[in-house]
């Protein structure tokens, strides 16, 4: 205690003062040293890409395929460029024999490109039996006047694969074709052959069903400003998106009530799709060689995250270069086993983290040892959902969640149809030829 004397008072107020200023400088001193690890976390990012850098220039490379335009034996006009006067003299050439000395080919699109009006007449004839038979309109024709499956196309394919929003849409028909489509009926379009499309989506559902081997992954989209969720089951035949407000297990058994009892599922460590029935799963290697090497760069001192990654590529490097007989898997599973019984305390939380997850998953990371026809990564359905963000970023978000559903069921089908070597833009008619 002090005295109440003015002296004592303004030395204690003195000492808490400096006492004050000290504790300043020491939270000043800590703020700046978390802000400096701050930003060297944020630098280490877990998704680098995993391609190593080459001293090859950007572009093309010696050897690559490239398109060249082939002279057609068949041209659709022929345009004669014949001189009428002689550039010496000046005489006239119009009755002088012509010899072709060169020929060129230009191939362009005819403009101005114009909608087409077809009417679609119906006849009734009478039969001797005296029963009058009429001829029934193509399902496509449905009332008075409608637009035809062209247009429909048109407008699915430049909205749901080439990511143009309606407003852009409505100027391209209108400047390209001269149809004047509202904002409204271009949604009305998307939204009928949504409707019409549903026996080929659930086609391809049931194709992932029997499946043997399926990848599977899920992105946010926006729709009408809330966080909704798209997901993707796809092989190399099918492609199967479909979107909910959930990222739960429960949204998976709206479309697969028995899971998929005869599939390997290749996928990363959502828990999700381990709570499924499957035959079996493979960690998305790609995934886990961007973990380890975040942790990598996070801690340059120790050596798990390195010999880790050394297993994991090794792995995948014998799967490419050697037969599944010349392949020791046990080798691997015992390094494997070696690095998750290292003690990692030492180490930042996020060592033990990963250390226990792979422990958790591992009968799922050599998967694509044991066969043949499971892939060691899940770029696949990182691909094919990847359009799905650059729909996003052009055209900000979905309305209305049926918006969304139409976009995830026809692009459903225009990706399976380039995976299996068809046109998406005829695939898209043949769906708008049923509405």
């Amino acid at each position: 205690m002090f005295n109440n004397s003015i002296t004592d008072i303004q030395h204690f107020v003195q000492t808490l003062l400096e006492q004050i200023k000290a504790l300043t400088k020491e939270l000043l001193l800590s703020r700046k040293e978390i802000t400096e690890l701050r930003e060297k976390e944020s630098k280490l990012r877990q998704t680098n890409s995993l391609r190593q850098k080459s001293d090859r220039p950007n572009g093309g490379q010696p050897g690559h395929k490239g398109i060249t335009l082939e002279i057609s034996s068949t041209p659709d006009e022929v345009i004669v460029h014949s001189p009428d006067y002689c550039t010496a003299c000046g005489g006239s050439l119009i009755d002088t024999q012509a010899q072709t000395s060169e020929t060129r080919q230009i191939v362009d699109i005819p403009l101005p490109i114009r909608t087409v009006v077809i009417n679609h007449v119906c006849e009734t004839k009478r039969c001797t039996c005296g029963h009058c038979t009429s001829s029934d309109f193509p399902a496509y024709v449905k009332t008075g006047v409608s637009y035809g499956p062209n247009i429909q196309a048109t407008v699915a394919y430049l909205s749901v694969c080439q990511h143009v929003p309606f407003k852009r849409l409505v100027q391209i028909l209108e400047m390209f074709y001269g149809v004047s489509l509202s904002q409204g009926t271009i949604s009305n379009i998307l939204n009928r052959m949504h409707k019409q499309a549903q026996p080929g989506y659930q086609a391809i559902c049931q194709q992932i069903e029997i499946a043997s081997v399926a990848g599977a992954d899920e992105t946010g989209c926006k729709v009408n400003g809330q966080l909704q969720w798209m997901w993707t089951f796809q092989n190399e035949l099918v492609t199967y998106i479909f979107q909910h407000s959930s990222r739960g297990k429960t949204v998976i058994d709206q479309h697969f009530p028995n899971g998929l009892p005869n599939t390997i599922l290749v996928t990363d460590r959502h828990s999700s799709y381990f709570n499924m029935e499957t035959a079996g799963h493979q960690l998305c290697l790609a995934h886990l060689l961007r973990n380890l090497i975040y942790l990598e760069e996070l801690d340059t001192g120790q050596k798990w995250s390195t010999q880790m990654l050394e297993l994991i590529r090794d792995g995948i490097h014998q799967r490419k270069s050697k037969t599944f007989e010349q392949i020791d898997k046990q080798h691997f599973k015992d390094r494997f086993n070696i690095l998750m019984q290292q003690n990692l305390l030492h180490l930042d939380s996020k060592f033990q983290g990963l250390q226990k997850s792979l422990i958790k998953h591992q009968g799922d990371l050599f998967t694509f040892l044991e066969r043949k026809d499971v892939p060691p990564d899940n770029n696949a359905s990182e691909r094919t959902i990847r359009p799905i963000k650059v729909k996003m970023k052009v055209s900000g978000m979905f309305k209305t969640p049926d918006g969304g559903d139409a976009f995830s069921t026809l692009y459903s089908i225009a990706n399976t149809a380039i995976k299996n070597n068809q046109n998406p833009f005829e695939a898209l008619i043949a769906v708008a030829k049923n509405c």
